[in-house]
């Protein structure tokens, strides 16, 4: 029979052993556990973070939050930028370390004496590799003071272009409700602006007929002066980036001299059938209208030969009115008008409809003009053969006004990807532009080389020459740097503060290294002070050349992230300085870093 001693020894050994057991299964859990959602965590569009609760040591980081926070990852290790110490991560997390449902709300991390990233942060406390820990998702607000003002710059530059056009302009919702006008039309409808506005149901209005064009109507009303004046108002469908339409925008012209000049000129036609006495007295007025019409006029029999015209419609075609009388419209049109012209005119005369075109023509002094021309048939009652009428009315000023409000559209589009200090290309523009080229050299399989740049102690300059002088410096700096690329396809952007950084396709790490080389010699050239750098009386910068053969299975974050390492690795050699680094190097191992010293001829 086994003593008791025995028996109570054999008792806690099991006892031990099943602890044992039971630690080591929990480790293999959370483990695996944690190796299944590393590939979710790291591509996730979401800034995600694990940090160690009793000191706020960094544990992970995924790629979208070392872009958002500057965080890097050296082989297995991650470490936070130089302006976040892990105390300031502790200090923030420790009012809520006994929070165990999780927490969002506002933080501002302090990252220097000038500036702070306030982060969105929810999250809460795990176990990660037998410690206590946080995991965290980190979103970084909208700006939105900054977004309302670029707002608000865009409504005053479309504005001021719709104040320059003579027409009566005003958008509408689709209940009705007015959004805008222009100042001609708040001048014309002062007081009865309910009068000015059209009915969609009295143009028939569809979104076929405003994609065709058809849908303008007229109206009669009265003009401030107290005369009536006769409008012709187009109404378009406004339709935003989805194609759902939000709206309406009318447009209404002053054609009261254009009506009656129409009007009075077909009356004078039809009653030629009168008498020829009666003919002869109606040929007379139509020659003093067509006198004093400042619009082209013109007409021409079925053979389309010209029997009238005034002069403003002979000098469109480059002929004096008596040179144009008599001559045939092919032989005076150039030969792709006339096949276009030809057609639109035979249907006037045979089926009696009226055609309506756009024409631009160069006159002989170089002036360019456009025309809105309508064609509609007459019949001679002496003889009872057709023709057609021709009256243009220039619009070049209406043509003008819609480029000037194409033109501020491009250039607004222009502004969301151009930095605006510095007039390079923004990080929008650069993070587009790398997502393009990377597909690009994937299916070519040519070398791609980025090159991130970082201006050396640029904070003390800042600090010491003042706000208004680093903003002198960034754009000095981004003119250098604008310099040393002489290729179409080569692209520098702002990337981020005092960072920017080189797109180079087709391009191998010694093509990069020769790139970074002519920064160095040009911006000590440029001789910018810097009194207060550690490494230079002039201003220097720090360089981290990356060069892939991109793989269809690898992510043009992986070229990002190999520069920003060798930028990193540069600033730590002592700074005015290059690393390089290349898709055959490993990237926790030193040695294969490629290191430039500057030198200055």
């Amino acid at each position: 029979m086994a003593s008791p001693i025995l028996v109570f020894t054999l008792m806690v050994l099991l006892i031990l052993l099943g602890s044992a057991v039971l630690v080591l299964v929990l480790h293999n859990i959370e483990a695996s556990s944690f190796k299944k959602m590393y590939a979710t965590l790291t591509n996730m569009p979401v800034a995600v973070v694990i940090v160690r609760s009793k000191d706020g040591a960094l544990l992970y980081a995924n790629k979208t939050c070392r872009e958002l926070i500057g965080a890097r990852k050296v082989g297995s290790s991650y470490f936070y930028p130089d302006d976040i110490e892990p105390q300031m991560i502790c200090d923030v997390l420790r009012p809520y370390s006994h929070d165990k449902r999780g927490r969002g709300r506002s933080e501002v991390l302090q990252l220097s004496d000038r500036m702070a990233l306030k982060l969105q942060v929810s999250g809460q406390q795990v176990r990660y590799k037998w410690q206590s820990a946080w995991m965290l998702f980190l979103f970084k607000p909208q700006d939105q003071q900054s977004t309302q003002t670029q707002l608000e710059q865009e409504q005053r530059v479309f504005q001021s272009v719709l104040n320059s056009l003579s027409e009566l302009v005003y958008f509408q919702d689709n209940a009705g409700n007015i959004l805008g006008t222009n100042k001609a039309f708040d001048r014309f409808w002062r007081g009865r602006v309910n009068e000015g506005l059209i009915d969609s149901d009295e143009m028939s209005y569809s979104a076929e007929a405003s994609l065709s064009g058809n849908n303008s109507t007229h109206t009669w009303t009265t003009s401030p002066d107290g005369s009536s004046r006769l409008l012709e108002t187009n109404k378009t469908l406004l339709i935003d980036d989805h194609g759902e339409t939000i709206g309406t925008l009318s447009i209404s012209h002053d054609v009261t001299d254009w009506h009656e000049m129409q009007e009075s000129l077909k009356q004078e036609i039809e009653k030629r059938e009168v008498t020829e006495q009666a003919l002869a007295q109606r040929n007379n007025l139509l020659d003093t209208i067509l006198s004093a019409s400042q619009d082209p006029i013109g007409l021409f029999n079925e053979h389309w030969v010209y029997v009238g015209c005034n002069e403003p419609f002979a000098q469109s075609l480059g002929y004096t009115q008596e040179e144009l009388l008599g001559k045939v419209a092919s032989d005076v049109l150039e030969p792709d008008k006339w096949e276009i012209f030809e057609g639109i005119d035979r249907e006037v005369m045979e089926k009696g409809v009226t055609s309506k075109t756009e024409d631009y023509v160069i006159l002989e002094d170089g002036t360019p003009i456009w025309y809105e021309v309508a064609k509609s048939p007459y019949c001679d009652p002496t003889d009872g053969s057709v023709g057609v009428l021709i009256m243009a009315r220039d619009v070049t000023e209406r043509k003008m006004a819609e480029q000037q409000l194409a033109d501020a559209i491009m250039e607004l589009q222009e502004l969301s990807f151009v930095d605006s200090l510095t007039k390079v290309a923004n990080r929008r523009s650069f993070d587009e532009l790398l997502r393009r080229m990377w597909h690009n050299h994937v299916r070519e399989q040519k070398s791609l080389t980025l090159i991130l740049c970082d201006i050396d102690y640029f904070k003390a300059f800042n600090d010491n020459y003042g706000h208004q002088q680093g903003d002198f410096a960034l754009r000095e700096v981004a003119k250098v740097l604008r310099s040393v690329i002489h290729r179409e396809t080569d692209e520098v952007a702002r990337y981020g503060g005092e960072e920017f950084a080189f797109l180079l396709p087709n391009t191998d790490l010694k093509g990069g290294e020769v790139v970074a080389a002519n920064i160095h010699r040009q911006l000590a050239a440029r001789g910018i002070t810097h009194q207060y750098s550690d490494v230079d009386t002039k201003l220097t910068v720090s360089l981290g050349v990356a060069t892939l053969i991109p793989l269809p299975s690898q992510d043009y974050g992986e070229l990002v992230e190999m520069a920003d390492i060798a930028m990193y690795k540069a600033k730590a050699a002592g700074r005015n300085c290059t690393m390089s680094l290349s898709d055959n190097d490993e990237l926790n191992n030193d040695s294969n870093y490629t290191h430039h010293n500057v030198t200055y001829m």
